[in-house]
């Protein structure tokens, strides 16, 4: 069966574009590597003629994607046999031995059958022979050479996706730690608070029940899978903290403070879920929390985009447990998803501790 030779060249070319580095130093070479050829095997009747250049450099240029074809195939064998980094004295040894005994091959067996049909007038002789193996070496080097830049920064890429993958994991067992040390000692403080004011508010305790109902469907909401990667818009994320302040001040009473400005303009800013539950855990877990010394939170958005969250300083005596590992998986997981985009800014200061951190506008 007949194969369709517009069909192998497509495939051809569809297997250098599945590495674009490749792609690149091919073209790179060619442009001035087939008039060298051409030139070598034609002289100046190569230039003067537009048959010879047009039907030479097309023939010419055939023939070199195809031995590019088989350095290729050559070259990922080569890389499987001595794949680390540092081998890199031996895949260059052979891959240069390899693709001059291979291209070397290819060129006499194709200037024989040129010699034999006579293309284009063009005659085999031993300079021309000479000239053309001396060319191919020079080609064979410095496609050895790209061979190992294009081999190396492959392998760099492969080990940046990996240690992304190893931070990314990391952080998700991190959010997972999180969630099994806050979440049930948030609800034991809860039921605590609940069971005084069943005796003691009953009012209050139905709406106290309301608003804890409205706390944890967030929460299990955004802590499901299908919301690992999510995101969720300002207003959102207040109409949930709302909630959860209501549980704070019943439980503290006067204790706390937390005042809420949010401009309407940036309520569609997305942000990654429970960013302000985390901060105000934060500043409760390392601040003294009385009706003495109230500790005071302000969250407000900022007159570029951001939002602030800022609260003052009292620190306890005694280091709380889980010490910054709310705060600093939230900025981890910023980083991540948004890059330099999703950088938080920390500020301290003798008096309050702020957090400024961007909302991202799609």
């Amino acid at each position: 069966m007949m194969r369709n030779p517009m069909l192998s060249i497509e495939k051809y070319f569809d297997s250098v574009r599945q590495n674009r580095l490749y792609f690149y130093i091919l073209f790179l070479m060619l442009p001035w590597f087939v008039p060298l050829i051409g030139y070598l095997m034609w002289g100046n009747l190569y230039f003067t003629d537009l048959k010879v250049f047009a039907g030479g450099s097309l023939i010419n240029l055939i023939l070199c994607l195809f031995a590019n074809q088989i350095n290729q195939k050559t070259a990922l064998f080569i890389a499987g046999i001595y794949p680390e980094a540092h081998q890199t004295v031996y895949r260059v040894t052979f891959w240069f031995t390899i693709y001059s005994v291979v291209n070397v091959i290819i060129l006499y067996l194709v200037l024989k059958v040129y010699d034999y049909i006579g293309l284009f007038g063009y005659s085999l002789n031993d300079e021309h022979l000479s000239w053309s193996v001396i060319a191919l070496l020079g080609g064979s080097l410095i496609g050895t050479g790209l061979s190992e830049l294009a081999y190396t920064f492959m392998q760099w890429k492969t080990n940046q996706s990996e240690l992304q993958e190893m931070e990314q994991r990391q952080l998700q067992s991190e959010l997972e730690l999180v969630k099994q040390q806050v979440n049930p000692h948030f609800l034991f403080n809860c039921l605590n608070s609940l069971s005084v004011l069943i005796s003691e508010a009953p009012v209050t305790a139905e709406k106290f029940v309301d608003e804890m109902s409205q706390v944890y469907r967030y929460l299990l909401t955004v802590n499901s899978q299908d919301w690992e990667n999510n995101l969720v818009s300002l207003e959102e994320e207040i109409r949930f903290v709302r909630s959860y302040i209501y549980l704070l001040e019943i439980r503290f009473e006067e204790g706390i403070d937390i005042k809420l400005q949010t401009a309407d303009l940036y309520q569609i800013g997305q942000m990654v879920p429970l960013t302000l539950q985390t901060l105000i855990d934060n500043a409760i877990r390392h601040n003294v929390v009385s009706a003495e010394h109230p500790l005071k939170i302000s969250i407000k958005t900022t007159a570029t985009g951001q939002l602030e969250v800022r609260n003052n300083l009292q620190k306890r005596a005694v280091r709380m447990p889980l010490n910054n590992a709310g705060l600093g998986t939230l900025i981890s997981r910023y980083k991540l998803l948004f890059n330099q985009a999703g950088t938080i800014q920390v500020k301290e200061d003798e008096t309050s501790f702020t957090v400024l951190l961007p909302l991202i506008y799609t």
